[in-house]
């Protein structure tokens, strides 16, 4: 399964329900439209997601790609509660990619891992819960990487 932290929106707004409208900024638009690109080698069946604008903005070009449909769900929003968003995991097949909040991530892996805007975790499904195995990087800060290497 793929845990997708939603591309770049700028800074949080206040009050909350105005936060749900946050729109993905220049740099997320850009990570948005390369996620196709950057998932091409994974077989992703499923497009699940927390129905904030900034969740949705980043998977629109993904789902427009393999021409999968976006699922909304309230159990992958900031304050979800873990029980919750851990029942909606386990209905999911390994191939759905879930698109959610830094929140969201923190505590589904227990804060042991950081993701920043844009990039995501594979997952692995074990004994004792899910697992991360490996970290994608955004399109951006892999391109960052990339620029460097080429200057060294």
């Amino acid at each position: 399964m793929l845990l997708l932290r939603h591309a770049s929106a700028g800074e949080r707004l206040s009050p909350p329900a105005l936060d749900r409208e946050r729109p993905l900024d220049r740099v997320g638009r850009s990570d948005a439209k390369r996620l196709p690109e950057a998932f091409a080698g994974h077989r992703i069946e499923r497009i699940v997601a927390s129905p904030h604008a900034r969740c949705l903005q980043t998977v629109l070009p993904l789902a427009a790609a393999t021409g999968l449909e976006i699922e909304l769900h309230e159990e992958l929003v900031p304050d979800a509660s873990i029980r919750n968003t851990l029942a909606l995991l386990d209905e999911l097949s390994a191939t759905s990619l879930v698109c959610t909040h830094r929140e969201v991530i923190e505590r589904l892996l227990q804060g042991q891992v950081r993701c920043e805007k844009g990039a995501a975790w594979l997952l692995e499904r074990r004994d004792d819960g899910w697992v991360p195995v490996a970290y994608l990087p955004s399109p951006t800060s892999l391109e960052r990487t990339r620029g460097r290497a080429a200057v060294a």
